[in-house]
């Protein structure tokens, strides 16, 4: 409680993305479609933290944020997340419990199939994306 800094926008935002990276790890019990929301707002607001740094004129230097725009595309997990959120690649799905009127899953599967035919677990890409998510926080200190 005695952290008085105004917490910056990329800041808010980053934390809007751990956030949406809980409900991805979230796959027991529950239902499909509450689950596939959960991991598209993810991907949506995982690829979008950069147009955030990218437009935080106040918080985050010019260069910065040159540098970052680049730099995201050298990360196969997060060009994967912005391909998922630009609808260039098919998001497969797979469950071990098959749904029933709604009913909740034991655990809900997701699987990105990518253009070389690699299966990739949703889980696995959002924990990579998050990991250099963080790698880049920690390298421009923003």
């Amino acid at each position: 409680m005695g952290f008085s800094a105004v917490m910056t926008q990329v800041a808010k935002q980053f934390n809007r993305v751990q956030r949406a990276f809980l409900g991805v790890l979230n796959n027991q019990n529950r239902k499909l479609m509450d689950y596939e929301d959960d991991v598209w707002n993810f991907l949506q607001s995982c690829w979008h933290l950069k147009d955030w740094i990218k437009n935080d004129k106040q918080g985050v230097a010019k260069a910065t944020r040159t540098k970052i725009e680049v730099e995201v595309n050298s990360y196969p997990a997060l060009v994967t997340v912005g391909e998922l959120t630009n609808k260039h690649q098919n998001l497969q799905l797979t469950s071990n419990v098959a749904e029933e009127g709604g009913k909740e899953h034991e655990e809900i599967l997701l699987t990105v199939v990518e253009k070389n035919g690699d299966e990739l677990p949703v889980k696995t890409l959002a924990t990579d994306a998050m990991k250099n998510w963080m790698a880049i926080i920690k390298k421009y200190r923003i």
